[in-house]
């Protein structure tokens, strides 16, 4: 009886473990970008490791992030979610990002950021504001 007692107080211990270590998952997002640690990876999307490039500049970080997008999440599914999520981060969506034409842009605190949806990638371009404007 006790090493049934003492079988099932582990068990409880090891699940109660398990539980606190496995990642949390909402569906949505899959972690975030590596480079652009604020920005989320949304569910059905892979970064490649080669589909990108950094440049620490004086007026500010220039970034590119390549994703592969699954064959069952559409294009207007993470247009969606960029449009919500991205807000919420303090992203400010710019006037003129056309989701139809494949081009979302947002700003926040001197950088742009533009997602460009071409076939089934996603690129994420930050650029700091000042090299965006004439």
């Amino acid at each position: 009886m006790r090493s049934t007692q003492y079988q099932l107080h582990w068990q409880a211990v090891l699940m109660l473990a398990f539980l606190l270590c496995a990642p949390f998952s909402t569906g949505e997002t899959r972690g975030f970008l590596s480079t652009i640690g604020d920005v989320p990876l949304a569910e059905g999307l892979q970064e490649l490791a080669e589909g990108g490039f950094v440049f620490d500049k004086p007026e500010g970080r220039i970034v590119q992030i390549t994703a592969a997008r699954s064959a069952d999440i559409s294009q207007a599914a993470l247009v969606s979610f960029y449009s919500k999520s991205l807000p919420n981060l303090g992203w400010q969506a710019q006037q003129g990002a056309q989701a139809q034409s494949g081009l979302l842009t947002f700003a926040r605190h001197g950088e742009i950021l533009r997602l460009t949806f071409s076939g089934d990638l996603l690129i994420f371009d930050l650029i700091p504001k000042s090299v965006s404007q004439p």
